[in-house]
């Protein structure tokens, strides 16, 4: 010691010499500890403030009968009705994805107006984080950093608040699909991956049909790819005939489960409606394709005046080109050796979307609303490189310091001003009016907002009278032996091809009503009769959505009057026997 000290240095004893080492070593681990959390927990937090934005921009726009009939489907299932028993759907059933979802969020927060806002705001909270997850991959550091950001930023400001935080036509179904991605992308190959992603491909394609066009077959396509740029033998392959032959077998299950179903007295799901579109249609309809395209991005500026309202459009433009230059760069790659599968995956199923799209009749904005999570992705994880080479970050930080600005904005943003002159619950039942009919778009809504305590139930005009059909609804809500309806809501102005509810044509199938009411836009007739007894049923069996098309019945299934008869080709209403009634 004093040697230490005649020199000049000062030596510490050895047990402090060890405890310091020994603290500096704990510090370290939690030090390493918490960088380790802090990615995860910044994710989290994330997750929470774009639930919260999300939900507010929800707000803005009224829930639509569509979203409303999702939610009674959950409230009867959360009430024993696990098989929906009863129910006829329309072509995609959510009975396996977002009915479970309206299930959690009803068993938690009860059946209201907001059921559908908290639940299309947590879908599109958990697609855009999925999204970002997906186009990170396993890269870690700066570029999965810029592939997140590419990919959470294309899709942080949605426009279409009704398309993509309204409806959950579609949009939700890519949640599983994300999740599907996931596996296919982290998961090493082992034996139980196939059998894993054939289940989660089933799962996912019973509620949704699209999963099939967006997951299914672009899986197996490239997966015979890959094996067919690998060559060698079958054992070699084993991996990718396995997840191709998986996803064959999920197309089958799916339907063996949907007819299991039915055949156990539950739901019935329309097969869906395709046709190519002729050629003087497409060369007529893609500008509206296109419209339609840049609208899924918030890109969309037809019709919209220049100045100062384009600046918002900006993000969205920004995202649409990233995303189809994500989609180039996927198909320089698609058949070489050494590109990932999910690229290929995702190349493959943005393909299919887009010539679905162009060549089909259902060119609806909701049937591409896949392209918004694909391109992403596919922008995220081949755009990080290019991006960062040609000094492109500064423009895309403008652009996501743009996305979250609309956000901002559209969370802080008042309700509609149209949503004061829809007609409420509480109003129907401050008359003394809790079972009846109106259009679909004016229908289950209401009896979401009530909490099931108001009944309003879909019917539509056929011939200047009203009927109702099998689509998105339930046999039992228009029994005349188990209700009592005695309203109409109809619509004053809205004529749309003599299929929506007017005021003529329940006057014309029920006569006079016995009161009438005027609530803004809607008219409420109100008669001291069941107006069940005398609703007829007309069925389309060749419409995906019967609500509003302008076209005749099928002869086959004919029209069936209140007793369950059906009308012959003269209008009368045809006994059992074949005489009329």
């Amino acid at each position: 010691m004093l040697a230490a000290f005649g020199s000049g240095q000062l030596t510490a004893p050895s047990w402090l010499r060890r405890g310091g080492q020994s603290g500096g070593q704990s510090g370290g681990r939690r030090g390493g500890l918490l960088r380790r959390l802090a990615g995860p927990t910044a994710f989290a937090v994330l997750g929470v403030v774009l639930f919260a934005a999300y939900l507010a921009h929800s707000r803005i726009v009224a829930a639509s009968s569509e979203s409303g009939g999702q939610a009674l489907q959950a409230w009867d299932m959360l009430h024993g009705n696990l098989l929906l028993h009863g129910w006829t759907l329309s072509d995609v059933s959510f009975y396996t994805t977002e009915l479970p979802e309206y299930m959690a969020v009803e068993l938690v927060h009860g059946l209201n107006n907001d059921t559908v806002h908290i639940a299309a705001a947590l879908s599109y909270t958990l697609i855009v984080l999925l999204a970002g997850l997906l186009a990170k991959g396993r890269v870690t550091g700066r570029e999965g950093a810029i592939r997140l950001l590419v990919a959470v930023g294309i899709m942080l400001a949605p426009r279409d608040t009704a398309l993509l935080l309204g409806n959950p036509d579609h949009t939700g179904s890519h949640v599983p699909l994300l999740i599907i991605f996931l596996v296919v992308d982290r998961a090493r190959p082992r034996w139980w991956v196939p059998l894993l992603v054939t289940v989660l491909l089933t799962w996912a394609q019973v509620a949704d049909t699209l999963v099939l066009l967006e997951g299914a077959i672009p899986l197996a396509v490239a997966c015979l790819l890959r094996a067919n740029l690998r060559r060698g033998s079958l054992a070699g392959n084993w991996y990718d005939l396995s997840l191709a032959a998986g996803a064959a077998v999920s197309v089958a299950a799916t339907r063996l489960f949907l007819s299991l179903i039915q055949h156990a007295g539950g739901f019935t799901v329309k097969p869906p409606t395709v046709s190519f579109v002729s050629v003087n249609a497409l060369s007529a309809t893609m500008f509206g394709d296109v419209a339609r395209l840049l609208d899924v991005f918030g890109a969309k500026f037809f019709g919209l005046q220049t100045g100062a309202i384009m600046l918002a459009l900006v993000p969205g433009l920004i995202g649409f080109i990233l995303a189809a230059w994500g989609v180039a760069a996927g198909v320089r790659r698609l058949y070489r050796a050494d590109t990932d599968l999910i690229v290929q995956v995702l190349t493959i199923a943005t393909l299919i979307v887009l010539a679905a799209f162009v060549v089909g009749t259902k060119n609806d904005t909701n049937e591409v609303v896949g392209l918004l999570p694909l391109g992403a992705v596919l922008a995220g994880r081949l755009l990080a490189g290019p991006i960062a080479a040609i000094r492109l970050i500064p423009v895309l930080a403008l652009a996501l310091a743009g996305g979250v600005a609309i956000v901002a904005y559209s969370a802080t943003r008042p309700p509609d001003p149209a949503q004061r002159y829809k007609l409420t619950a509480s109003w129907l039942a401050a008359h003394d009016l809790h079972y009846g009919l109106a259009g679909f778009w004016d229908a289950s809504i209401v009896t979401v907002d009530s909490g099931d305590r108001v009944q309003v139930r879909p019917v539509r005009s056929f011939q200047a009278r009203i009927v109702t059909t099998p689509s998105e609804s339930k046999a039992s809500w228009y029994d005349p032996q188990r209700h009592y309806a005695n309203f109409v809501v109809a619509r004053r102005r809205w004529t749309c091809s003599g299929v929506c509810v007017g005021v003529r044509a329940p006057i014309m199938s029920f006569g006079p009503p016995a009161a009438t009411y005027h609530v803004g836009p809607y008219t409420v007739l109100v008669w001291n009769k069941n107006l069940l007894a005398r609703l007829r049923t007309v069925s389309w069996c060749n419409e995906g959505w019967p609500w509003n098309t302008p076209a005749l019945p099928c002869p086959a299934g004919g029209i069936q009057g209140p007793a369950g008869g059906v009308q012959g080709p003269a209008g009368a209403v045809q006994g059992p026997d074949g005489g009329s009634g």
